[in-house]
């Protein structure tokens, strides 16, 4: 089953790969498929190189973007509770997989207000795993890893507020992301 999802992945990769040159192409001939106002995506005419290395690294961001839940208020998140749609695992996969090409395409950007925007949608991304990481508890438990549990309340108030920090990180990354498509222009 593990080499079936493996496989399952590259496929994915080889896909989006396809997806982003076929885009790619298209952006370069200046193809316009529809005007703002239209529901279908639109394409933006004369695409500079900065544009299409852009349009890449937030179709990446979105990966990570559809992994987690974006509550809009506090209220919302104390009613859901959750934070992801995906087990820490997927979602860490994702993030490592996605960072990489991420920090690359930045690292290509020279529209500084695109790069700061797609980089810190990334860091808000991470920023959110880390700490997610401080609280998943997988199935098992390994039993070299116990350790005397401490009944300090300061941990426990410190443990508890880790769930929102994770849920700010989200929103905040998704905000990037969101002004990173709205300065590219591909809403």
């Amino acid at each position: 089953m593990e080499s079936a999802s493996r496989w399952l992945a590259k496929l994915m990769k080889s896909f989006l790969a396809l997806l982003i040159f076929c885009s790619s192409c298209a952006l370069a001939h200046g193809q316009s498929l529809a005007s703002k106002g239209h529901s279908s995506p639109r394409i933006i005419e004369n695409a500079t190189a900065d544009q299409v290395v852009a349009a890449q690294a937030i179709l990446l961001l979105k990966r990570l973007d559809d992994d987690v839940i974006v509550y809009r208020s506090l209220e919302e998140f104390e009613q859901g509770r959750k934070l992801s749609r995906v087990p820490f695992e997927t979602f860490n996969a994702d993030l490592q997989d996605v960072s990489a090409e991420v920090e690359a395409a930045v690292s290509r950007l020279g529209d500084t207000r695109l790069k700061m925007e797609i980089a810190k949608a990334l860091a808000g991304y991470r920023e959110g795993a880390f700490w997610w990481q401080k609280i998943y508890q997988p199935r098992g438990i390994n039993v070299l890893e116990m350790r005397l549990v401490r009944d300090e309340t300061s941990d426990s108030f410190f443990v508890a507020g880790i769930p929102y920090i994770v849920m700010t990180n989200w929103r905040q990354a998704n905000e990037h992301l969101q002004r990173a498509v709205r300065d590219l222009g591909i809403e």
